[in-house]
């Protein structure tokens, strides 16, 4: 979920990722764009984070996907 979260935020690419690791997950399909009314994965990772009382990440997360539903 962390890598998720990296990338959904725009902290990192997935591309940037690949160059560290030799294998990558994420909850999503990197070469898809991600639809944030459709998709959900936000609220996915959201939810994730929550549950951890992370609320950091909770909040950069509300307001990448804000950012990304008004682009």
């Amino acid at each position: 979920m962390i890598n998720s979260y990296l990338v959904l935020t725009g902290k990192v690419t997935h591309e940037d990722l690949l160059e560290h690791e030799d294998e990558v997950q994420l909850i999503f399909n990197p070469s898809i764009a991600v639809v944030p009314l459709e998709d959900g994965v936000y609220d996915y990772v959201r939810q994730y984070f929550e549950i951890r009382e992370e609320y950091d990440k909770c909040a950069e997360l509300y307001w990448a996907k804000c950012k990304a539903k008004n682009s």
